[in-house]
């Protein structure tokens, strides 16, 4: 019998919890980033302890295009890409004479296909993750044209850099998660950037945050990340943050008809919950007192779908089909993270998060195909396959979202294999009603780097879920069912609600359902979508 090697021994023992814990501390504020930054090399110097000189060796380099034996011959060696590359250079990482060299591949003409930061944010995590000194950036003309692609550009490099720099420490923490992320002030990589893109990189530093919470919420394992647990770090960090927060435990549910979150988590031993957060950014200055209920309508809603584990409940998914199904609350994480990181940076905008958390299990009392359930709106539901869950759960969350009159509603899921079969695993779909709101949220990613691509809403399919007394969880079709799902949602949204779902069952998740495959996507467009809203209302959300 052979001994477990040493990393063996640090993955048995990883404090996924721990790991959470701290990752939630970053994102309030309440431990430092993995990351510094400033505006000049001379701040380097005034930073550090024990000054180096900042030479030409030093930085890591960031070139726009791949140079196969990087410059001045230094001999390439893979070290640091975790990204497929869809170019085939795009995120490599060589070791040369020169530091760090990342391959940034042919730049993108803009588009949905192809946002203009997306290349940007791979090679950064890329870097991030095996970045062991400072960095100077120095963009060249690879940034584009415009003040706003060299905006989008840093601030995708920077949030890249954090999430990657992130990883590494958490691969690092392992038994000794006590080790505080960048207590340790010397040891934090500086990122140096020019002095009028500093709130662009600022941006993309609070938004790493943001992902790398995502991230470790959804990889964790369904025993860590429970409908409860959630809850409960969902509490921890409107506490700190001074945000609106408020669970409903199962009596509750019941108490307010919650039934379709209650239909979903009626087979586990783990009771289901549904989370409200709200972060008043438009009234004072002051800290929101959080038994106060908010009265103005939101700038934005996100409802995350929060399945904590999704088995298939009595119509059981094959053994092959479980093996990733903790990623099936990748919605509510992103949810969670965005309204925590934008109340935590103070931001002058009212958004909410509601997170229907349930564990979707065949156990006693679990909901059996054929049984009717009433929703939170009044509407029934018939549920002839358990494994469509998620619009069930949604349902409620999405009634519950739309009493505010929000000034535009979003929710995020990872819910239909078909939106993979439609766009393959790195591009979410996008429905609408509005082609405003629509081209709200596609500007959004574009800028954030997350391809979106906008798939119909075709009422000409609504009759394959609505049967007149009730709606139908399954479709009784194998085909458009990216779209059925989406007219089931759209009856729990009023007509005139400005709405949006997104369905990012593919790009949610990257890799084999041993490690961690989380991506955070979302995060990054929700958050500039949150920007863009914050002008006054009355303006167009785009």
């Amino acid at each position: 019998m052979t001994s477990p090697r040493p990393h063996e021994d640090a993955a048995a023992d990883r404090n996924h919890a721990a790991e959470i814990d701290a990752a939630l501390a970053v994102v309030v504020g309440s431990r430092h980033p993995p990351l510094r930054l400033a505006t000049s090399p001379a701040a380097l110097l005034a930073a550090a302890p024990s000054p180096a000189p900042l030479t030409r060796d030093a930085p890591v380099r960031l070139m726009p295009r791949w140079r196969p034996h990087g410059p001045r011959g230094g001999s390439p060696v893979l070290t640091g890409a975790s990204w497929p590359e869809p170019d085939g250079a795009l995120g490599r990482v060589w070791a040369t004479s020169e530091g760090l060299v990342v391959g940034l591949g042919d730049q993108p003409r803009g588009g949905s296909e192809a946002p203009l930061a997306e290349p940007w944010w791979v090679a950064g995590e890329a870097a991030g993750r095996c970045l062991d000194r400072d960095v100077v950036v120095d963009l060249g003309d690879a940034a584009g044209r415009s003040a706003d692609d060299a905006e989008a550009t840093v601030e995708a490099l920077v949030c890249g850099l954090g999430v990657g720099r992130s990883a590494a420490l958490g691969a690092q923490i392992g038994t000794e998660i006590g080790t505080e992320i960048g207590t340790e002030m010397a040891a934090t990589p500086l990122v140096v950037v020019p002095e009028d893109l500093l709130p662009a990189a600022r941006r993309g530093l609070s938004t790493s945050a943001a992902v790398h919470l995502a991230r470790l919420i959804t990889s964790a394992p369904p025993s860590v990340a429970t409908p409860e647990s959630i809850a409960g770090w969902a509490t921890a960090g409107a506490h700190a943050v001074g945000a609106q927060c408020e669970v409903l435990d199962p009596e509750a549910l019941r108490a307010g008809g919650y039934g379709g979150v209650l239909a979903v988590g009626a087979g586990s031993a783990e009771p289901p919950q549904l989370v409200r957060i709200r972060w008043d950014g438009r009234c004072a200055d002051t800290r929101n007192d959080a038994t106060t209920p908010g009265v103005a309508p939101a700038d934005l809603s996100v409802v995350g779908k929060g399945v904590t584990f999704d088995s298939g409940g009595l119509s059981l998914k094959s053994p092959a089909a479980m093996q990733d199904m903790r990623a099936d609350c990748a919605g509510a994480a992103a949810a969670l993270a965005v309204v925590l990181s934008l109340a935590a940076r103070r931001a002058p905008l009212t958004v909410e998060a509601v997170l229907p958390l349930a564990e979707n299990l065949p156990g006693p009392g679990a909901t059996r195909p054929g049984d009717v359930v009433r929703t939170h709106s009044g509407r029934l539901v018939q549920v002839l396959d358990t494994d469509f869950e998620g619009r069930v759960l949604l349902a409620d969350a999405l009634t519950d979202a739309s009493a505010s009159r929000p000034r535009l509603l979003v929710d995020v899921a990872t819910l239909t294999y078909q939106a993979v079969t439609a766009l393959g695993p790195e591009i979410g779909a996008v429905f609408a009603r509005d082609d405003d709101d629509a081209a709200a949220v596609l500007s959004a990613a574009a800028r954030a780097g997350e391809p979106l691509w906008r798939l119909p809403l075709a009422r000409r399919y609504r009759d394959r879920v609505d049967i007149g007394w009730a709606l139908r969880n399954h479709p009784l079709d194998d085909t458009g069912r990216a779209i059925t799902a989406a007219l089931f949602l759209a009856e729990f949204v009023p007509p005139t609600q400005p709405w949006v779902h997104l369905d990012v069952a593919g790009p949610s998740w990257r890799g084999d359902p041993s490690c961690d495959g989380a991506t955070g996507f979302g995060v990054r467009t929700l958050m500039e979508l949150a920007r863009a809203l914050e002008r006054p209302p009355g303006g167009s959300p785009g």
